[in-house]
């Protein structure tokens, strides 16, 4: 199964997300929307995992979340990893959390320990809003538009492994196991 390590967001945060996305779409060429309820931040991308792993790295995650309790995350801005000819990656950001840091750095070495292999690129934390995007504005105006959305801290007071499969067509994240911050 396809598997990712991440932080589930809130139906409230979730709305705020998604009236941005909506306000974007009238600025847009042409691109492929990530569905409202796909909306999370990933902490470790796994890839393919066997099913009997799962008890594996749930203990993983379980060492890596130790001692660590409940935050919140701040949005920051609109942002995009590039492509060929496009956006490949746009997302929303989140300011820097030393708490999310160590979260992800622990995640990262529990998970090394039992055969992942460290990320070489830097940790952005995003929620992905859309992929393969062109738009008619830049990156600025995006952030303009972003600016006039009330936003919402982010709490994280969880974290869950998802699988990630197609189900009639459409891609969905379904949780495995979640992991509550004490």
């Amino acid at each position: 199964m396809r598997a990712f390590i991440g932080i589930g967001l809130q139906t409230e945060i979730i709305e705020k997300i998604y009236e941005f996305q909506s306000m974007l779409r009238e600025y847009t060429i042409e691109g492929r929307w990530t569905n409202k309820e796909n909306f999370h931040i990933t902490l470790k991308f796994l890839g393919e995992i066997q099913p009997e792993f799962v008890p594996q790295i749930e203990e993983a995650v379980k060492k890596a979340t130790k001692g660590i309790k409940p935050f919140y995350l701040c949005f920051s801005e609109v942002g995009f990893f590039k492509g060929n000819k496009n956006i490949r990656v746009l997302w929303l950001g989140t300011e820097e959390s030393e708490l999310l840091n160590v979260l992800h750095a622990n995640i990262e070495d529990e998970l090394y320990k039992i055969g992942f292999p460290k990320e070489e690129k830097k940790f952005t934390s995003h929620i992905t809003i859309a992929r393969d995007i062109k738009l008619k504005i830049g990156i600025e105006e995006a952030n303009k538009l972003f600016s006039q959305i009330e936003k919402k801290d982010i709490p994280v007071k969880e974290i869950s492994l998802y699988e990630s499969t197609v189900i009639e067509g459409k891609r969905k994240y379904i949780p495995v196991f979640t992991v509550p911050l004490k």
